[in-house]
């Protein structure tokens, strides 16, 4: 048996048979298919960023030649205050318009979702209006109501005893004109979104918080806002980031002129400045902007981050 066991271990072991080649480009029909999507992406998505971060390296006014100046653009953004200012300008404008907005419109949805409320697809319309009117009507109403002459405001002020109230020529005159533009062009849009989550809340719980006594205040906090926690959430996402993008509002309202002392120059409007807009007091220098638009893209990035947070921490507190 040993003998037979070392003859079988010399006897070399035959290779295994080849396999068979596969065919280069077996799938090039499959890959043909979807190459679109990613030429696409290449051309419109990863190329810019590429050339982004090239362009943010360098002093450009769009005409001559490029100048590389390394991270110059970056220090200047930290050292010159403009970029500071119109962070505060916009974090200004955020607090007084989309915050209120957010809350007016949860409270808005919850009367609209009322069963004994009649016509609810013609109030819907109605707070939904202002979403598709055009901004440059939206501008010219609001400054007819707040001009500081022959405003409709101003004029119902001094009807009543009251001085006018000179609301474009001040800082935060004209920002909380710029503040109720958001506000109202914003309000329907979020009514609708919440009244979408609202829909989706059996109506079996408000009949029983109704049998056992409930108002509507208490049915509001203990059913309709942790039911459609999700949707609060959501709204409280997009309306940051979108609040942190305010560019159309201000820079219509004032001309492009930024409003007195730029009290509504935000971030969005100091960028456009830079890239050869309106802004009167900069000269147009793209290398700036980008490095502008990489300071927005950081801060909402840092918003995300606590907005994860802070769904994350109202996950564990839930379960």
């Amino acid at each position: 048996m040993t003998s037979t066991m070392t003859r079988a271990a010399a006897t070399p072991t035959a290779p295994p048979p080849p396999r068979p080649r596969r065919k280069r480009l077996r799938y090039w029909r499959e890959y043909l298919a979807i190459s679109p999507f990613y030429i696409l992406f290449a051309v419109f998505g990863l190329f810019p960023l590429v050339f982004a971060v090239y362009l943010s390296m360098t002093s450009w006014d769009g005409l001559g030649e490029p100048e590389w100046v390394g991270f110059d653009q970056f220090e200047r953004l930290f050292t010159s205050g403009e970029f500071g200012s119109a962070l505060v300008n916009t974090v200004i404008i955020f607090v007084i318009a989309q915050v209120p907005v957010i809350l007016a419109s949860l409270g808005a949805a919850a009367l609209l979702s009322s069963p004994r409320l009649r016509a609810k697809g013609l109030y819907q319309t109605l707070f939904f209006l202002p979403q598709v009117t055009s901004i440059v009507a939206v501008a010219i109403v609001f400054q007819s109501l707040f001009s500081n002459e022959y405003g409709i405001i101003n004029s119902l002020l001094e009807a009543v005893g009251l001085g006018a109230v000179p609301w474009m020529t001040t800082e935060w005159g004209v920002r909380l004109v710029v503040a109720l533009m958001i506000f109202w062009r914003g309000f329907g849009y979020f009514v609708v979104i919440f009244l979408s989550g609202i829909s989706s809340i059996p109506p079996s719980l408000y009949e029983a918080a109704r049998l056992d006594g409930a108002g509507p205040w208490r049915i509001l906090r203990s059913i309709t806002v942790p039911m459609i926690w999700p949707t609060i959430l959501f709204v409280a996402v997009t309306g940051t980031i979108s609040g942190f993008q305010i560019f159309t509002e201000p820079q219509v309202l004032t001309n492009g002129l930024g409003g007195p002392g730029g009290s509504v120059v935000t971030l969005m409007f100091l960028q456009v400045g830079y890239m050869g807009a309106t802004l009167p007091t900069v000269m147009p220098d793209l290398g700036f902007a980008t490095a502008i638009g990489w300071g927005i893209f950081v801060v909402l990035i840092l918003l995300a981050i606590l907005n994860s947070r802070v769904i994350a921490r109202r996950r564990k507190d839930a379960s």
